[in-house]
């Protein structure tokens, strides 16, 4: 995809530029009598870091200061024969673009005039809407997981059914930009999905604004909303904190629609540090986070099991069973198929399969808690108890600011999210013991470094390198045990418990967990974005250069996928039984895939 992108100005309004995820402050220095002053000193001063911005007026009368990170500032304005303007307390914030005009009086330099607070700070340089959400207000607000993902949902526009959407668009439209560079997985990954979305610690993070309409076009990649985050950083002093939550549950309350009680165990727990300050004073600063995230949910499920009477191959079911058939006497007669029925729809221990002697040993299901609605499939909804499951991750921030001079800077940023825990929803087919439940070890990583130029008063040159990684294995708890070789089937592969399926394609109660997977996304950014200034004028101009991999394995039937039958009347609906089929052995089909299945895209994306 192709863009080309031209910031102009209009009717002589002059319009700003603004690098991704900073500020800016542009304005207008006139004298006493509405005359534009020209070649007029503008210095912006971080009073946090000492970090100095300085630009000039043109011959419009016109400054421009970009590339500003969020924080407390000061703004002096000075020209020969004229007193010093010095503007204090103005408070910047992620990706605004505050107008500040200037008139200077007549007199010495070396006399002040001097203003103090923030000037309203109304937006007249950008067409788009959002909202911004500083550290000291989200601590305000009432979330128990402290993500940026969670306060979201206080944002106009943003809704959270079935995924987070904005202002009604698809869930996946949702940009998402983490110091200029992408934080979601290539092609699938949305916010508020742990799984495919790098999480961002609201304690790690400056400040963030969501673009619900007219997002720059530096962004881009999206057309459902923009979320523009960046992280904190050091400052002359040092600063540190230290965070722990936990909750057992007893005061949570269950959802409006939730029916059943919540008897079981609940325990979240997360605990957290930073640190910031300088390296060399006014030069060099660090900052580091870390957030550890553990918790522990159980919740009252019903599902369905065998019985005890299917388990001994007892089919009737009080009379109300399907008739099954033995498939040991199939025979023809004339031109149909037939087979004699199982007195009293029961099994004979005799004709078990071993392989389902050796399940049945294994005590593969959990046994029924009550006798359920009985179907003439068997009985439904026969055992209710409390389905657990963690959920557990970490996460660690370091970042450097460095300034050589108050024409160029630099900073880097390394993010690293470690996945350690079962796959979520926590309570997917743990009615069974040995039932697809995974083990996901799942590392996300995240890498920017950005290096801004300013070649003279009105051009400024920006250029950022960005890394965005995401290794996800999914490993069944049963892998390499050789389950296939305990059960009694003969050389197969020895990976995962062996998948058995009735004639549906179902699975018998959630048995069997298939096999292993290794998916791997890779991003790589380059961005170089030139502001220049002319006039009236603001023009910026940028490229972007994309690569994406994505790297994905699976080994998906190694030990076998067995589908059986034989319960059945040929050609005669409504009857045989699915666990009977498994009881006797009887595979109708057989499906073994050794080979890995691969997915491999790679493509380029340019944008100008």
């Amino acid at each position: 995809m192709f863009r080309i992108v031209l910031v102009c100005l209009l009717f002589a309004l002059e319009l700003s530029a603004q690098s991704t995820g900073a500020a800016t402050i542009v304005g207008t220095v006139t004298d006493s009598t509405g005359a534009v002053v020209p070649g007029v000193k503008v210095t912006v001063r971080n009073l946090g870091t000492q970090f100095v911005s300085a630009g000039q007026t043109n011959s419009a009368g016109a400054y421009y200061i970009p590339n500003l990170a969020s924080g407390s500032y000061e703004v002096v304005v000075e020209a020969a024969g004229f007193k010093r303007f010095v503007q204090t307390g103005l408070i910047l914030r992620i990706n605004e673009s505050p107008r500040i005009d200037v008139q200077l009086e007549i007199g010495n330099v070396t006399e002040s005039v001097k203003v103090d607070g923030t000037p309203p700070l109304l937006e007249t340089e950008s067409a788009g809407s959002g909202q911004v959400l500083d550290g000291e207000v989200v601590e305000k607000l009432p979330v128990m997981q402290k993500f940026v993902h969670r306060v979201l949902l206080y944002m106009p526009g943003m809704t959270n059914i079935n995924g987070q959407h904005a202002v009604g668009q698809r869930q996946r439209a949702i940009g998402y930009s983490m110091d200029g560079v992408s934080g979601k997985e290539p092609a699938v990954g949305q916010l508020g999905d742990y799984q495919r979305t790098m999480i961002a610690s609201l304690d790690s993070v400056q400040e963030f604004k969501m673009w619900t309409t007219g997002s720059p076009a530096e962004f881009g990649h999206s057309a459902g909303g923009q979320l523009s985050l960046v992280f904190k950083g050091g400052t002359n002093q040092f600063h540190g904190s230290l965070e722990d939550r936990y909750t057992n549950g007893k005061l949570i309350h269950r959802a409006f629609l939730e029916q059943l009680p919540r008897t079981g165990a609940f325990a979240y727990h997360e605990w957290g540090a930073t640190a910031s300050g300088k390296i060399i004073k006014d030069k060099t600063f660090f900052f580091g986070g870390f957030q550890q995230h553990y918790e522990k949910v159980s919740e009252t499920a019903i599902v369905t099991v065998p019985s005890p009477e299917m388990l001994a191959g007892n089919f009737s079911f009080g009379g109300r069973g399907l008739p099954i058939y033995n498939p040991y006497t199939t025979r023809q007669v004339g031109s149909t198929w037939t087979r004699d029925p199982f007195p009293g729809n029961i099994i004979p221990a005799n004709l078990f399969d071993p392989v389902s002697r050796k399940l049945i040993d294994l005590k593969a299901w959990r046994p029924q808690s009550d006798p359920g609605t009985i179907q003439p499939t068997g009985p439904v909804n026969n055992l209710t108890y409390n389905a657990g499951g963690a959920y557990n991750f970490s996460r660690y921030d370091a970042k450097i600011d460095h300034q050589f001079t108050q024409n160029h800077k630099i900073f880097g940023r390394y993010s690293l999210v470690r996945h350690r825990s079962e796959e979520r929803p926590v309570r997917e087919l743990t009615e069974v013991t040995y039932g697809s439940v995974y083990v996901k070890p799942l590392d996300q990583s995240n890498i920017v470094l950005s290096d801004t130029y300013t070649m003279n008063p009105t051009t400024i040159n920006e250029m950022r390198l960005g890394f965005n990684r995401r290794v996800n294995s999914a490993v069944p708890e049963t892998f390499g045990q050789d389950w296939a070789g305990k059960l009694g089937i003969p050389n197969v592969s020895a990976e995962t418990f062996p998948d058995f399926q009735n004639s549906s394609g179902g699975r018998y109660y959630g048995l069997g967990p298939g096999g292993r997977s290794k998916d791997v996304a890779e991003d790589f950014t380059f961005q170089e974005n030139l502001t220049k200034v002319t006039g009236k004028h603001t023009l910026k101009f940028g490229y972007e250069l994309m690569r994406t991999r994505y790297n994905s394995l699976q080994a998906t039937l190694p030990s076998g996928q067995y589908r059986m039958t034989g319960t059945e009347l040929p050609f005669t609906p409504n009857t045989g039984n699915a666990f009977a089929n498994l009881l006797l052995g009887t595979v109708g089909q057989g499906i073994f895939q050794q080979n890995q299945a691969t997915w491999l895209p790679r493509w380029w994306s340019h944008a100008w």
